[in-house]
């Protein structure tokens, strides 16, 4: 960075409170923050949920809800205090030059629009003399850019027909579209494999490099903070309580609560797998993947998943239909915990629909323990649905908005109940205990919690109904590193405790090898490789797995 830019900050936020009411009275948000960001630089925020990160990129948004009451402090941009610009200067401000990358890509996306169409628009509304093919050139390129394969074809479809972590590069996509001086990025890797979540980072550091734009990036993600970002402020309860250069973060922390956040961080343990690890992990066929020496409560054979034209066909030909799954076979050994790991788009999140009773299947065959289950047809018609509980990768869209924390639970209390699986209202407030939910949470709505709160409510619904095989999909990733590490003991316990079984999908490789016995690999609708997990992380020449083990943040691999 030049002297310019570390004398003359692009943004600077001077002693900033906010407090938010509501019916049990003014609540402290933010407490005295203050940041400067330079241009060209890259401005990391972390700290656990709840800590007022994701509040303090909304203050300088200008998109705090009316409940929110500033009580000291200015936040300035290019030497202009936002507080005192008119509604129409913040309006122009907003996606012109200062443009955001929101945690939740679901919320960011119309679901009644063309992503392609979407992109273009935000392009035609910041540069007004931009042709419509134009616009649409850019558009493609922008998706190109972030990862999305085949953007000329897939500029025509629809958020609902991308995965989650392809969501969320749409959405970096528009942020981008209108070439802005600040992107307040909020957890913008946060839904991503480690491969595209090393591409993302690489380009928004050449981006800053090649353009001079600043990145105030918000996360929980230590990796992503050792990779990319130039200086850190960490926050706990409202509060900076250190700032400094990012080596010197991350090599010589200064305050006791960093320490514990870098110490906390799970680390990938590289060593080679036995040899007999390595031969049991190469044999083929359902019955001998997994842990061959326990039975076996689930077994999927042959299962494909096939898409077929969405929406309206104006021409006289279809596309060809896509394949979600290939002929896929897994076996879970009753009680274990097993892995799926894969880039977005692999086909992880729709196998685990299917075996949650979700979504059909095109073809292949469930058995769990001496029953078959037809899985042509829905959860409800086939008997699935109940035997089989799923934690979302999106906690904002599964939980029902209209019910508090204290109604979900107990909702999925009388669930478990009716089918014979007897828990009671204790249950729940021991549950929240333990998973670090406040109690004085449970009047609350979801969109009244963090991304955190709200998986960790999503993570106590599935347990307390007590279901035979959980199918968690990242049910981590909204967490911050502190509670990681409870979270991942909490759900081994419960395994071992109510016996059930687990499938864990996750694009995190440290957490799958903590809490898996075994791990499947999987590439394009396909298993690409599997085996015990030592094997996997150790011993595996499978040229794709090692290239998922090499993209993570070599800071925390040893």
């Amino acid at each position: 960075m030049t002297e310019q830019a570390v004398t003359a900050p692009l943004l600077r936020v001077q002693n900033l409170s906010l407090r938010y009411s509501s019916q049990d009275g003014p609540t402290p948000i933010l407490s005295d923050v203050g940041l400067e960001l330079g241009r060209g630089e890259i401005l990391g925020i972390i700290g656990e949920s709840g800590a007022g990160k994701s509040t303090l990129g909304n203050a300088v948004l200008g998109l705090l809800s009316p409940e929110f009451e500033q009580t000291s402090g200015t936040i300035e941009f290019d030497g202009k205090t936002i507080g005192t610009m008119t509604e129409g200067e913040r309006v122009a401000l907003r996606g012109r030059r200062i443009s955001a990358i929101f945690q939740d890509h679901t919320a960011s996306l119309d679901p009644l629009m063309s992503v392609g169409a979407q992109v273009e628009e935000t392009c035609l509304a910041v540069d007004a003399t931009l042709s419509k093919r134009a616009a649409r050139a850019r558009a493609i390129d922008l998706l190109a850019r972030v990862g999305i394969a085949e953007p000329e074809r897939r500029f025509r479809n629809y958020p609902h027909q991308f995965s989650g972590g392809q969501r969320q590069r749409i959405v970096i996509a528009i942020a981008l579209a209108g070439a802005p001086d600040i992107i307040v990025a909020d957890e913008p890797t946060s839904a991503l494999d480690a491969t595209v979540q090393k591409q993302i980072l690489k380009l928004l550091r050449t981006l800053v490099d090649e353009t001079g734009v600043s990145i105030l990036l918000v996360t929980h993600d230590m990796g992503v903070i050792s990779e990319i970002t130039d200086r850190v402020v960490v926050m706990r309860k409202g509060q900076v309580v250190e700032a400094d250069r990012t080596e010197t973060i991350l090599e010589a922390p200064a305050n006791d609560y960093t320490r514990k956040l870098i110490a906390a961080v799970p680390k990938l343990h590289i060593a080679p797998a036995t040899t007999n690890a390595a031969q049991g992990a190469r044999q083929r066929g359902p019955s001998a993947r997994g842990d061959g020496n326990s039975p076996a409560l689930l077994v999927a054979q042959g299962i494909s998943k096939q898409f077929g034209s969405q929406g309206f066909v104006w021409s006289f030909g279809r596309s060809k239909p896509g394949m979600g799954l290939r002929d896929v076979d897994i076996r879970l050994p009753r009680g274990s915990i097993t892995g799926i790991v894969g880039e977005s788009g692999s086909g992880k999140t729709t196998f685990g629909r299917i075996l949650a009773g979700l979504d059909p299947a095109s073809a292949g065959r469930i058995e769990i323990g001496d029953r078959v289950f037809d899985i042509s047809k829905s959860g409800r018609r086939n008997g699935l649905l109940g035997r089989v509980q799923m934690i979302f990768q999106d906690p904002s869209v599964s939980l029902n908005p209209r019910m508090t924390v204290a109604q979900t639970l107990d909702e999925s209390i009388r669930f478990g109940a009716k089918a014979g699986r007897a828990t009671g209202p204790a249950d729940a407030v021991a549950m929240m205990d333990r998973l670090g939910l406040a109690r004085s949470l449970s009047t609350r709505y979801p969109h009244q919690l963090s991304g955190g709160q709200k998986q960790r409510v999503c993570i106590a619904r599935a347990l307390l109904a007590r279901p035979e095989i959980i199918v968690a999909d990242e049910p981590t990733s909204a967490l911050d590193v502190s509670v990681q590490a409870e979270i991942v003991t909490l759900l081994k316990d419960s395994i071992a405790e109510q016996g059930m079984t687990m499938i864990f999908i996750s694009h995190d490789l440290a957490i799958v090898q903590q809490m898996c016995s075994s791990v499947y690999i999987f590439k394009d609708g396909r298993v690409e490789d599997f085996g015990r997990s030592e094997f996997i992380f150790g011993g595996s020449d499978n040229p794709y797995t090692r290239t998922l083990i090499n993209a993570r943040p070599h800071r925390f691999t040893c």
